[in-house]
């Protein structure tokens, strides 16, 4: 399994825009031996041409460009196959957005996370604005799947889900949040490849 980590920071990332810590600050002065870090993101592939992501963090465009397996190779085309969302927090969901090219890919989540993004909210309408643009893959937790390519070939890797969280975000409507799956609210992912090794993806444990 070849695994890219495009950001390691928390929300917001590092240095936070808002932020005037002593760290920040020394960030910007260039007095503190550190790197500015975006939002977490990871990237992952069994062969290395097929990639996936696990959530879809804000910094995701700039994440993209600084990621040389990710670059398109062709005039309309990209090596990102699918993205696994594993809440519906901002900073996992909002790059989709970034995604919204008419570019082919596959989103697994759960039932409930996929009601959340497309009945609740509009503007996750833009990865839908053709046929055959973004194909969305309801998840089962605790199941087992593989990740298919956008032919739907399977990848080499396969995917299992736990429950890490019962809490959906505050925008969610207090009615809506009645209707779903508290276990669904935030997951983690148990990823192993052809090679049978392993990859647990954990981003927001309690």
């Amino acid at each position: 399994m070849r695994i890219q980590i495009l950001g390691s920071a928390a929300g917001g990332g590092f240095p936070q825009w808002n932020c005037g810590c002593r760290n920040c600050q020394g960030l910007r002065a260039g007095t503190l031996r550190a790197k500015q870090r975006t939002q977490t993101q990871v990237a992952i592939s069994d062969d290395g041409q097929e990639w996936f992501l696990l959530n879809a963090s804000p910094d995701l465009r700039l994440q993209i460009e600084r990621t040389t397996v990710l670059h398109a190779r062709n005039l309309r085309h990209s090596p990102i196959s699918g993205v696994l969302v594993t809440s519906a927090d901002i900073d996992h969901v909002a790059g989709l957005l970034s995604l919204r090219e008419l570019q082919p890919f596959r989103i697994y989540c759960t039932r409930s996370l996929r009601r959340i993004l497309r009945e609740d909210n509009s503007i996750f309408g833009m990865l839908n604005r053709v046929a055959q643009q973004v194909c969305w893959n309801d998840v089962n937790l605790g199941g087992k799947f593989p990740l298919l390519t956008t032919s739907g070939c399977e990848s080499g890797i396969s995917c299992e889900t736990f429950s890490v969280g019962t809490t959906y975000p505050q925008y969610v409507a207090a009615d809506r949040t009645e209707e779903l799956n508290p276990g669904e609210a935030s997951l983690g992912l148990l990823l192993t490849a052809s090679s049978e090794r392993r990859l647990a993806y954990i981003p927001a444990v309690p």
